[in-house]
């Protein structure tokens, strides 16, 4: 950094004085670009020099720890203790004092102990240095540490002396320059004469001195050709002392000069000054006349001697100067000054610098000594294509297929060139021939989005990309496939760029067809990950099932847009089923052809994407109004499908997937069938406007239908009851009988049928809430949903108490209809007869609760009645008393007591279970 600042500094000062006003500026950019190219050139040579040195020398192991020689024992003299002193004194310590004021001796061990096992230091590092790591240093101390980096390299590497003294040469050369113009010695033109005779006499000293160590004539030769450059630029810009093109001419004899001097020394660093000093002549030179072509011919000049010199030195800077400096000005201009028109003269220019580099590229590889051959330069094989294709598109910019031809005819000379290095340099340029198929493969795959549309493109890339994955797995390759997976990205976002949408036509018009190959090349990649698994890096070890998920998703998509976009809305939920379950049957088929197990877990899709559609459409039902309903137009031959190909994949994987996640999956399935059922139910509810008992009748039978059906199926010996008992004993029949208990307690609130004669009992609604007593019942006999494991008097007062609800309602629903006592509570609660008719009922219900506790020797089962039959007093005196003045009201208190006595003579309080085992 330093020298480039001195250096700098340096050509302001010429410029200063050599062109006068702003000539500062000019000599500044000028010292930096020269100072900067030769930095370069030192730094490819050291890293040269490193590169040879580490292959002739041999790599010696570190000596053994055990062959070291044994330090040598240093015995340190001996000090004598306070108390040996004081006794040479003739001083008598006592011994408690001495015994206190003698130091403990420090643990001393010999030096060939701790030279013999030096394991011991490195194998227990200190617990410091691991909590406290070393301090990084921050930003300001790393540029101080460069820029000290960057003096001790000016001044100790090399022969200081000579940079130092040409230093201050360069200053003494601009004071006296700048003396004689202000006194008015010498005319101008002599000046300038003079300048170059000195820059002259430098290089003519610099090649008598070329031999020297240190550098001392190349110091001198760069020293005196960038002086020739700023004498020949002045005399033509600043003091027109002669025209540009005989300055230009001037220019090219220098660098020409240079490079000869270059090329004989073999000093690459005034091959970078020359060129570079020839790339800026005809900008320095111009005079305005934007003459393009003068422009070019001359860097074809300048490129063809670069390429010359690389046919003997394989000096890769040189070759990336000219790169840089010839297609970044031909870039400036062309942003500047292209036009259309100028394409005639133009582009032979842009086509003669591409197969120029291109050249390069292939030499610089070609002419490496045997210890690098097939060493590349990435940044100019790379760095072409993407320039050249680059400025190629602002030349084809105007044209419709323009760009697409000159892709193609890329990838067929990159194809082409690797195919010819193949036939020859197979073994020993394989990363250049590699480069090369890259880049052909890639304009290739640019071709089509610059000839097709966004369809086609996306399709062709995908496929390619599939192509580009088998290529790396078989060669075992980790760039081609890396290739692969960015081409289907691209792809994908080709598609998706501008929207996917359904066409006219179904299937033909839209994108269906581009998502469609877009699933195909993703399925196909997972197929080839799974077959080369043993290929696969870390990273890449779920390749298969992404690629898969993918895949899938896209023909997901692309059937659900085109059924969606083409279908009327009634017929959308049957056809997406039906596409959901055939989607699923041919996957798990293909997966039986294939040999490809993992594509069949494709089938656990099928139970969630149905039921998700399904919600979605009952939702819209519910909030919308759109009335959807399973059944409508082929529900029903679709819901079949799904069930017939839903328990066949379950039947398929019964032996192959986990239990538990098919356990999960038949209790889901038995569930999102219940849902579907009384989806149908709640439609033909609205549709039948069946409200009240009639509504009640068919929820009852929607629930005990499918109950019934498993209480009974779980008995037989056949799949699937018999493979997942627990399941479709337990979890599955649990919500039904859950709903059941719930619709028992909603259906009390129902009086039953009035449009016809009413028998209590023998009714619907009072022989379906027996029924549910019955189920209960055989449901706790037969240890459904775990209820024979709940203790015995949670089951038996279930039973218990579910009957003595329904004899209840039994009783209010026949007092309604031949009392003609409003089914209302508060109407029900306010009536005598009601009050009188609950006592009786639960007096005669207390009275055979505690009849079968005598019998069954029962103490708490009789206690339950004692407190039936304190509820019924209580209610006698806080309700019936008030209507003791009515007929009800007294034969409530008649019934209760004789009920009562009759209870007190038939069943006596059971003994204790002690007093039982006494007797």
């Amino acid at each position: 950094m330093m020298l480039l600042i001195i250096f700098t500094l340096v050509g302001m000062g010429l410029g200063e004085a050599i062109f006068y006003d702003n000539g500062w500026l000019i000599g500044g950019a000028l010292g930096f670009l020269i100072t900067r190219i030769i930095q370069l050139g030192s730094q490819v040579t050291r890293l040269e020099r490193n590169i040879k040195q580490l292959q002739t020398q041999p790599v010696s192991p570190p000596a053994s720890i055990q062959d070291a020689a044994p330090a040598p024992s240093v015995s340190a003299p001996q000090e004598l203790s306070l108390e040996e002193r004081l006794k040479a004194q003739g001083i008598e310590l006592p011994a408690s004092v001495v015994s206190q004021e003698r130091p403990k001796e420090p643990l001393q061990e010999p030096l060939q102990t701790a030279a013999a096992q030096p394991a011991a230091v490195h194998t227990q590092p200190s617990t410091q240095q691991y909590q406290r790591p070393p301090r990084q240093p921050n930003a300001v101390e790393k540029a101080a540490e460069k820029l000290q980096h960057y003096l001790k390299d000016f001044f100790t590497q090399g022969n200081a002396i000579v940079r130092i003294g040409m230093l201050v040469m360069f200053f003494g050369l601009s004071f006296l320059v700048k003396y004689a113009a202000n006194q008015g010695m010498f005319p101008l033109e002599l000046r300038m004469a003079i300048v170059a005779a000195i820059a002259l006499v430098l290089i003519g000293i610099g090649w008598k001195t070329r031999t020297r160590e240190g550098g001392y004539g190349l110091v001198l030769q760069g020293g005196g050709i960038g002086a020739l450059y700023l004498t020949v630029f002045a005399a033509a810009k600043i003091y027109a002392l002669m025209p540009a093109s005989i300055a230009l001419v001037f220019m090219l004899i220098i660098v020409a000069l240079g490079v000869l001097l270059a090329v004989i020394q073999n000093a690459q660093v005034l091959a970078l000054m020359a060129t570079a000093g020839g790339f800026l002549a005809p900008i320095l030179t111009s005079d305005g006349s934007s003459n393009h072509v003068g422009l070019f011919s001359f860097y074809l000049l300048l490129n063809l001697g670069i390429l010359a010199i690389a046919w003997f030195k394989t000096w890769r800077l040189l070759n990336w100067v000219g790169f840089v400096f010839t297609f970044v000005i031909t870039a400036t201009w062309g942003v500047l000054k292209y036009e259309p028109h100028l394409y005639a003269s133009t582009q032979p220019f842009l086509l003669a610098f591409f197969a120029l580099y291109l050249s390069l590229s292939i030499l610089f590889s070609l002419k490496q000594p045997p210890n690098l051959k097939g060493l590349v330069d990435g940044s100019l094989v790379f760095g072409l294509p993407i320039v050249g294709f680059g400025l190629q598109t602002a030349l084809l910019k105007h044209t419709e297929y323009g760009l697409a031809i000159s892709a193609l005819t890329l990838a067929i000379i990159y194809i082409a060139l690797a195919r010819v290095l193949w036939a020859r340099y197979q073994h020993t340029h394989r990363v250049l021939i590699e480069s090369f198929i890259a880049l052909g493969v890639t304009f290739a795959t640019l071709t089509i989005p610059l000839a097709l549309d966004a369809q086609w493109t996306s399709a062709t890339w995908a496929l390619e990309a599939a192509g580009l994955l088998w290529v790396g797995l078989r060669q075992q390759r980790l760039l081609p496939r890396c290739a692969g997976y960015l081409l289907y990205v691209a792809a994908v976002v080709s598609l998706l760029i501008n929207g996917i949408s359904a066409g006219a036509l179904p299937i033909i018009r839209g994108d269906f067809i581009g998502l469609l190959i877009l699933s195909f090349a993703a399925f196909s990649i997972s197929f080839i990950a799974g077959r080369f698994t043993e290929v696969l890096r870390r990273g890449e070890k779920n390749l298969a099932t992404i690629a898969q998920v993918i895949a899938w998703l896209w023909w997901l998509h692309a059937g659900y847009m085109e059924l969606s976009a083409h279908l009327p809305g009634e017929q959308q939920f049957a056809a997406l089923i039906v596409f959901f379950a055939a989607s699923v049957a041919g996957v798990t088929g293909l997966s039986k052809v294939l040999s490809w197990p993992s594509l069949a877990s494709l089938g656990f899709w099928l139970l969630p994407l149905t039921a998700l559609w399904a919600l979605r459409n009952f939702g819209e039902g519910l909030f919308i109004g759109y009335g959807v309903y399973p059944s409508q137009g082929f529900g029903v031959l679709a819901l079949a499908l799904f069930i017939l190909v839903q328990y066949r994949f379950l039947w398929n994987r019964r032996e192959l997937s986990s239990c538990g996640l098919l356990s999960v999956w038949h209790i889901l399935t038995a569930w999102f069938l219940f849902v579907l059922v009384y989806w149908e139910a709640s439609h033909w509810q609205g549709v039948m406007q069946w409200y009240g008992t009639s509504a009640a009748v068919l929820w009852f039978a929607c629930l005990v239908v499918p109950l019934v059906a498993l209480l009974n199926l779980t008995n037989k010996s056949i799949w699937p009851f018999a493979a997942y008992p627990a399941d479709y004993k337990n979890l599955i029949p649990a919500p039904l009988l859950l709903l059941l208990l719930g619709w028992f307690f909603v259906a009390c609130h129902y009086s039953g049928i009035t449009n016809q004669l009413y028998l209590p009992i023998l009714n619907p609604l009072d022989l379906a809430q027996a029924a549910v007593l019955a189920i209960v019942a055989y449901a706790i006999k037969r240890g459904f949903v775990n209820l024979h494991t709940a203790p015995a008097e949670l089951r038996y007062g279930l039973l218990g108490g579910l009957g003595f609800v329904w004899i209840n309602v039994v009783l209010l629903r026949a007092i309604h209809h031949y009392a003609q006592v409003d089914y209302v509570a508060t109407v029900m609660w306010d009536s005598a007869i009601v009050q009188m008719s609950l006592s009786i009922l639960w007096a005669i219900c207390a009275l055979v609760v505690m009849n079968i506790s005598r019998r069954l020797q029962e103490r708490k089962l009789w206690m339950l009645g004692a407190g039936l039959l304190a509820l019924i007093v209580a209610k006698l005196f806080l309700k019936d008393l008030s209507g003791a003045g009515t007929l009800a009201g007294v034969v409530s208190f008649m019934a209760v007591g004789a009920l009562m006595l009759l209870i007190g003579y038939l069943s006596p309080i059971p003994a204790k279970a002690k007093a039982i085992e006494t007797e």
